[in-house]
């Protein structure tokens, strides 16, 4: 998957880590320490929240049932977007969920994080090539 070339990007950060609950504060934390210097505080917490959502997604789903896995994460910085994708080696993913918020009367427990996801980005690219799911994210900035 080509990402839409609006200008030259910087590699901020690139990372990968084990795919665990208990890692993911670690991954948010290191991620948010890079970018403190790069953008806002409102883009900064809109990263964390599209962040914690993606990451959760991972540990979640695309590794349930199975003992061990790992997500990269790699975030750019274009003049007008911040670009943040994200790689695991877990199940796929069988098309993104379309972002419309689930009734609050229903009180279902999920669906509410790719309503945020898709709410607070520009764009949202998933694609499976072989074994490895990569979901690219955009932020205005």
């Amino acid at each position: 998957m080509k990402i839409a070339s609006e200008e030259s990007r910087r590699t901020l950060i690139e990372l990968c880590l084990p795919a665990l609950a208990i890692v993911t504060p670690d991954i948010l934390r290191r991620l948010l320490r890079a970018l403190d210097a790069e953008v806002g505080c409102d883009v900064l917490e809109t990263v964390h929240m599209v962040l914690a959502e993606a990451v959760n997604n991972v540990v979640e789903h695309a590794y349930a049932n199975r003992p061990n896995g790992a997500v990269a994460i790699s975030v750019s910085r274009g003049r007008t977007a911040l670009t943040i994708e994200l790689r695991d080696w877990g199940a796929p993913m069988f098309g993104i969920p379309d972002g419309i918020a689930p009734d609050p009367s229903e009180l279902a427990e999920g669906g509410y994080g790719w309503f945020l996801i898709r709410s607070l980005t520009s764009d949202v690219k998933y694609d499976r090539a072989g074994c490895c799911n990569r979901l690219v994210l955009s932020l205005p900035l």
